[in-house]
């Protein structure tokens, strides 16, 4: 069965003091949802920093609400993750009202065992069947503990095809430019998945992490 779904990251709505260049973001992103709607995709996947702050002006959180309702309209479901930007410890980012409406569905869900493990859940597709999961981000990359206690055995042991949506920046793949910020080696992420949808670091890297892993062909636009 061939599958196409858009991944997409740090879209950062309304990250710009001045209007007229928030303008140009804001045409990136409704320009975005006219391809994806044009393209006949059959979900998307936004891997964190959707809007700038936790907290988007309300002119912010209209536009990208009309957005996701088309999408929503057009059955095209969204999956994805908080990032650095949109994250709140709190808990009262304004994501969450989307994900209670439906048009944005969570991917980090999961428990900690007894053993301080933490587990996560998938979601499931159910056009393609396809299973996704993912750990969202935190402020100053402390999202690097929940990899160090995450359960990576059993999500690699799941059957199926599988996604794994990430807002931490690899080691390996790490410019010159962002020497200084936190990482993780590549090791943090489990094995055996089909794609891995990153983001935070503003630029696509279309490698092959590791041998024996899963391969797919990406269309670049």
């Amino acid at each position: 069965m061939k599958v196409k779904f858009a991944h997409v990251s740090d879209c950062h709505l309304g990250s710009w003091r001045k209007d007229t260049l928030n303008e140009v973001g804001y045409a990136a992103y409704n320009k975005m949802i006219e391809i994806i709607i044009k393209e006949e995709v059959d979900f998307i996947i936004i891997s964190g920093d959707l809007f700038d702050v936790s907290h988007p002006k309300v002119d912010v959180l209209d536009l990208a609400i009309k957005g996701l309702k088309k999408l929503f309209d057009n059955n095209i479901p969204v999956y994805g993750i908080m990032g650095s930007h949109d994250f709140s410890p709190s808990g009262k980012s304004m994501l969450r009202p989307l994900i209670s409406a439906g048009l944005f569905k969570k991917l980090y869900r999961g428990d900690s065992d007894n053993d301080n493990k933490l587990n996560l859940y998938f979601t499931e597709d159910k056009k393609t069947k396809i299973k996704l999961t993912g750990i969202r981000a935190r402020k100053r990359s402390l999202e690097l503990n929940d990899y160090e206690s995450l359960d990576r055995k059993s999500l690699e042991q799941e059957e199926g095809t599988k996604i794994f949506v990430l807002h931490t920046l690899l080691s390996e793949l790490k410019p010159l430019e962002f020497k200084d910020m936190k990482t993780g080696p590549k090791s943090i992420l489990p094995r055996n998945f089909l794609y891995y949808a990153g983001g935070h670091l503003h630029k696509t890297v279309p490698e092959k992490l590791r041998e024996g892993d899963q391969t797919l062909v990406v269309n670049e636009k």
